[in-house]
């Protein structure tokens, strides 16, 4: 797959939010040369860093002027914190049950 569509799969792999993180691996595994490597990763990932470089200007701009834009982000904060005190959770209960049947 990788000989065939490696270019293509860095490039479309680097838009993607979570794939972009792993399509290195395949691509080192596979190894592909590292100029196309380069220019598939720059080309798929300037649309990331343009978009997010501009959210974070748009944002900055109003952090301290509109306090529903620290309160939107506070608010987020305190839902990750109860997902992820959640999830440890329910890791924890799933472990020790699990422990307890054997």
């Amino acid at each position: 797959f990788f000989a065939r569509f490696g270019n293509i799969a860095v490039l479309i792999g680097r838009l993607l939010p979570v794939i972009r993180s792993f399509i290195a691996f395949p691509a080192g595994v596979a190894r592909m040369p590292l100029i196309p490597f380069h220019i598939y990763t720059f080309i798929g990932s300037w649309p990331w860093c343009f978009g997010l470089a501009y959210l974070g200007m748009v944002l900055g701009d109003k952090w301290n002027s509109d306090p529903r834009v620290k309160a939107a982000f506070h608010s987020a904060d305190a839902v990750i914190a109860v997902v992820l005190v959640a999830a440890v959770a329910f890791y924890i209960w799933h472990r020790v049950r699990g422990l307890k049947r054997h």
